[in-house]
């Protein structure tokens, strides 16, 4: 008989500072490995779908297996709702994303890397040239507690 999967809401080590820490929604699969089922706000490297293990709470969880999706970051003091809304509904329709997180001007966004790059860029650039609000790829680096480090996984090359 097969296993039934748990779900969970998980805490991820985002920073030492604190320490910090981010709730996640995930599917317990075994002893401290975890599928996530929304991108984080804050922290890094991950993203919706990821299978993860957590090894050591007070250190950043490890990605087992990709899950196919970016995890698209926006940082603002405020958003309002028509704009939010819009932007949502261009994500969801033209690259079958989804918002999985909003704290204030704060977003977070899963979108397939299937979607494709331009297409990602086009959208989120059409955006930020409305808005004059920058988003970033929170899960492209290898190195990514290391600002000076542009290293990219490449993991969507296999997507």
């Amino acid at each position: 008989m097969e296993k039934l999967e748990a779900f969970s809401v998980i805490k991820v080590f985002v920073s030492a500072r604190g320490p910090v820490y981010e709730e996640l929604p995930a599917l317990w699969k075994g002893e401290g490995v975890y599928e996530l089922l929304s991108s984080p706000g804050l922290a890094l490297n991950l993203a919706k779908g990821d299978l993860i293990s957590i090894e050591d709470p007070n250190a950043p969880a490890v990605v087992i297996k990709r899950g196919g999706n970016f995890c698209i970051n926006l940082y603002a003091d405020h958003i309002d709702a028509d704009t939010l809304s819009t932007l949502e509904s261009q994500v969801n329709v033209l690259l079958n994303g989804t918002l999985d997180g909003v704290y204030r001007g704060n977003l977070a966004f899963s979108v397939p890397a299937r979607s494709g790059r331009e297409n990602i860029r086009e959208v989120f650039n059409r955006f930020k040239e409305t808005t004059g609000i920058e988003w970033y790829y929170s899960n492209i680096y290898k190195n990514y507690n290391d600002l000076d480090d542009d290293t990219l996984l490449d993991w969507w090359l296999d997507s």
